[in-house]
């Protein structure tokens, strides 16, 4: 356990029961702990050294034990088919109270071991010799020690030597293991998997300890905003930023003054303190990053927040870190300094990793996916002018997924690029069949932002094209304004590309996103589509009656034919034509339907 949360968990004074260990066990089993070694995988150093100890005293036993409150566990063992065995049993808890080799040449002619039940029974002992695992403090952990079935006369210095020398080759291999799996390489703090070990370690101590620990609150301290971090990076090299990081934690500390400071995440810092101190301290944490921080001369305003949990309210440690990161996240998009964990947010992030994680499965299903068709008609005649392909999810645990909820989620991960792919082929796929049947229905389909990072979806669409040998024009790309945002110059360069091809090209949801004039003015597309936001609302809503017919007097002096969405009534839909809107689409023309449906829909209207 980190050495800092003894202070909040030490039992006070006269609360120590006879059968505590002592203040100073204690404090070793609280390092012991601290290596997080107990109970782990063999380790190969390890075992190796057994086997040379083995081979060297001549001895059928050799063990790596670690003395913890009530038994001893081998980390490493030869010739033993035991992991561990009671500490009351263990010579080995012998040895941790002395600073030398302890040797015991005949164990039944020794007082202390003459009925030891490893001595009267399996395995036998007669002969021990085992060395301290020391730590450079000083403080004793276990042994390295050699086990003989049969009494020795002697066991000199010099073999008391090597055994020495080879235990402190364990000693600086567990050393490495612990600051390999249990120390953050940059800023030399915990990290992650040593606070929830040290969690876990505070939560399995006795009743008395357990209680204190429950007046815990766990905080996480986010210093800065993703997408910050990440110009920061672009600006100035991970060099730089990795030196910003390291000085922003030491403000942090000395903001907090004495805590036990974990890091959890690239920018987010954990720690643990009593109930009523940590409102105070994240006060104190709030003014100390009221003003820039400086960085080899550069000012960086930081937004910090933090997720709050009180340790009592953690079922599960291991999911305390998400829920704190969670909390944090929430914090920041509300735009408060911190937010409390509340179990909807945990359970809601629980349930959008599911849906991710079944995505993939879903692909692949003939089953739980499949489009709907939404009619864009022009508004002067009611002729269905296409199509707009819409994806649906049939979860087989959770039913119908709103592709509000996991599209968002897809197109923050790569996820987006496939979903995207099975979009395209199953629409052109449709709209090759419907042509078949005689009737061309143009279909749109929808892309991301991240679409456009690559060559794959112009490849694509040359691919599925070719292969369905239909027009061009029968195809449609929707894009929505934020991907103007991303990286304009390839965006205009895609969607060249993709006009010469001959397919059509959309911008979606316009007036919702970026809407920067300066891009928009020199994007090559075909329609653009008004946001339905405005258009469901444009009955009633003044703003929305003077900023619609402003929407569609620009579009078409840019040379878009404009597509008004989320006409709902007959109302609507005359006020738009009589503005001059071009196409509408939404529920008061037509739901979204199957193919089937849609093509009995088209036929009626012919």
């Amino acid at each position: 356990m980190h050495a800092d949360l003894l202070r909040l968990t030490s039992p006070l004074p006269g609360h120590l029961g006879h059968d505590q260990p002592s203040r100073d066990e204690q404090q070793r089993l609280a390092v012991l702990d601290t290596f997080c070694v107990l109970d782990t995988q063999a380790d190969v150093l390890c075992d190796l050294v057994t086997e040379l100890a083995a081979t060297l005293f001549g001895t059928e036993i050799a063990l790596v034990s670690l003395v913890a409150e009530n038994r001893q566990w081998f980390k490493a063992r030869h010739g033993l088919d035991a992991q561990a065995t009671p500490r009351s049993q263990s010579f080995c808890s012998h040895v941790i109270e002395q600073d030398q080799v302890m040797v015991v040449l005949d164990a039944t002619q020794d007082a202390r071991f003459a009925d030891n039940p490893l001595v009267t029974g399996e395995p036998g002992i007669r002969f021990y010799a085992g060395a301290p695992l020391q730590t450079a403090d000083g403080v004793r952990l276990g042994t390295l020690c050699v086990i003989g079935k049969s009494p020795r006369t002697q066991f000199g210095r010099a073999e008391r030597l090597t055994l020495r020398q080879l235990a402190a080759i364990v000693m600086a291999r567990l050393d490495t293991l612990r600051v390999s799996s249990y120390v953050d390489s940059l800023t030399s703090l915990p990290n992650r998997s040593r606070l929830t070990a040290d969690l876990h370690s505070l939560t399995s101590l006795g009743q008395g300890t357990q209680a204190l620990a429950g007046k815990l609150t766990v905080v996480a301290i986010d210093l800065c905003d993703r997408v910050y971090l990440r110009d920061m990076i672009k600006a100035l090299g991970w060099d730089y930023v990795e030196g910003f990081l390291i000085q922003a934690k030491e403000q942090l500390r000395q903001a907090l003054g004495e805590v036990a400071l974990y890091r959890i995440g690239t920018t987010t810092f954990a720690y643990l303190e009593r109930r009523d101190i940590w409102q105070q301290q994240m006060e104190q944490v709030e003014r100390a990053f009221a003003e820039t921080v400086q960085y080899q001369g550069i000012p960086h305003r930081l937004e910090i927040s933090a997720g709050i949990m009180p340790l009592a309210q953690c079922d599960d440690i291991n999911e305390l870190v998400p829920s704190l990161l969670t909390a944090a996240d929430n914090a920041r998009e509300r735009g408060n300094l911190y937010c409390r964990y509340e179990q909807p947010l945990g359970r809601e992030q629980k349930h959008f990793f599911e849906l991710l994680s079944a995505l993939p499965a879903a692909l692949l299903s003939s089953e739980q996916l499949w489009l709907e068709y939404q009619p864009k008609v022009a508004l002067s005649s009611g002729q269905c002018v296409g199509v707009e392909a819409l994806l649906r999810w049939r979860h087989p645990v959770h039913g119908v997924i709103s592709p509000g909820l996991f599209i968002p989620l897809a197109e923050k991960t790569a996820l987006i690029r496939q979903v995207t792919l099975w979009v395209l082929q199953h629409g052109i796929e449709q709209a090759a069949a419907w042509a078949r049947r005689g009737r061309a229905i143009p279909v749109a389909i929808n892309v991301s932002a991240r679409d456009f990072d690559n060559d794959d979806l112009v490849q694509t669409l040359v691919l599925l094209l070719r292969q369905h040998r239909i027009p061009a024009g029968l195809i449609e790309i929707e894009f929505t304004e934020s991907a103007m945002s991303k990286n304009p110059e390839k965006l205009y360069g895609r969607i060249q590309e993709i006009k010469r091809l001959g397919v059509k090209v959309a911008i979606d949801d316009f007036g919702a996103g970026f809407s920067n004039l300066s891009y928009l003015k020199n994007i090559p597309a075909d329609y653009i589509k008004i946001d339905q936001s405005f258009i469901r609302t444009m009955e009633s809503n003044y703003s929305d009656q003077q900023i619609v017919p402003s929407m569609i007097h620009l579009g078409q002096k840019l040379g878009f034919a404009v597509v008004a969405e989320g006409v709902e009534t007959e109302k609507c839909r005359r006020i738009l034509h009589h503005l001059g809107c071009e196409y509408g689409q939404g529920y008061g023309i037509a739901r979204p339907m199957t193919a089937g449906d849609t093509w009995d829909w088209i036929a009626a209207r012919d």
